[in-house]
């Protein structure tokens, strides 16, 4: 176990949000473990390890002193890394179809002016919303998340995260609710950023009514996102993943460019190998 303090040291140091320790605790409900330089997040008989040591997200050379590690003190038999690029212990043993690769994708701050087109639906928003930080969800934020889910397919994964949102905010000191309202109160969208790293702001979820919010709502939310970080001294906002062409396209819109990849690699460790069949029966002596 590790303490508090090297915990926070990482979280300090964060550039993906996977390295939140409060995020990927309480919405994850994972055990927070380092492994050497990587976080790790260890479950009932499974490991997910962050690959992205802490001193420099592009050193495979630490990755894969990490993954080693990982190996030899935990007893999952699933193994998952979230790293730059695949580790070579996944070997022939990893998944036959590979996940796709993404990548974070990332703006300066302070960000260069928005183009024209954008600055216009920026002010139009400004005129219809007023924006406040908010400690708490009310009902109404939380409405927005039932809508999402209703409205759309998604793994359940997925869904357990944005369900998580509400205890997110509550649990986690340095997570902001920016608010956006129009002048009679209506709530027309919000957006969570997590501010906890040193160098890195978290544009972390935005919601939105399609029946209130004006165009550029979200615009507006992610500009204070923004400016939040300006004002903490943060060198950049990590936009999360691409995930899908229209997020990606809302991103680059305002100028996100690829900031670190992430591929995603699985693989089950054989239980006939000696070293696990060691490590089970030292477990069990305890």
């Amino acid at each position: 176990m590790i303490g508090p303090d090297r915990l926070d040291r990482v979280a300090a140091q964060a550039v993906v949000p996977e390295q939140l320790v409060c995020y990927g605790r309480v919405v994850g409900g994972g055990q927070p473990r380092l492994f050497d330089s990587c976080l790790g997040y260890e479950y009932s008989d499974s490991l997910v390890l962050i690959g992205y040591p802490v001193h420099d997200p592009w050193d495979e050379q630490a990755l894969r002193n990490s993954v080693d590690t990982a190996l030899t003190v935990s007893t999952a038999r699933r193994i998952t890394v979230l790293a730059a690029s695949r580790p070579p212990q996944a070997g022939v043993a990893a998944d036959e179809i590979p996940a796709p690769t993404d990548a974070y994708l990332s703006l300066p701050i302070p960000n260069p002016a928005p183009g024209q087109k954008l600055r216009n639906i920026l002010r139009r928003a400004q005129r219809e919303l007023h924006l406040e930080q908010e400690r708490t969800m009310n009902q109404d934020h939380t409405i927005l998340i039932s809508r999402y889910l209703q409205d759309r397919i998604l793994a359940p994964g997925t869904r357990h995260i944005f369900a998580q949102v509400s205890t997110y905010l509550a649990t986690c000191p340095s997570v902001v609710l920016i608010s956006a309202r129009m002048k009679d109160g209506r709530l027309a969208g919000y957006t969570i950023g997590d501010f906890s790293s040193l160098t890195t702001a978290f544009y972390m979820f935005t919601f939105r009514d399609p029946d209130v919010a004006p165009p550029g709502t979200a615009d507006l939310l992610l500009l204070a996102v923004q400016r939040e970080g300006e004002q903490r001294g943060q060198l950049r906002v990590n936009l999360g993943l691409g995930i899908n062409p229209s997020i990606a396209f809302f991103k680059k819109k305002w100028g996100a460019t690829p900031f670190l990849p992430c591929q995603e690699t699985s693989w089950e460790r054989t239980p006939e190998g000696w070293l696990y069949r060691m490590h089970q029966w030292w477990r069990s002596r305890e």
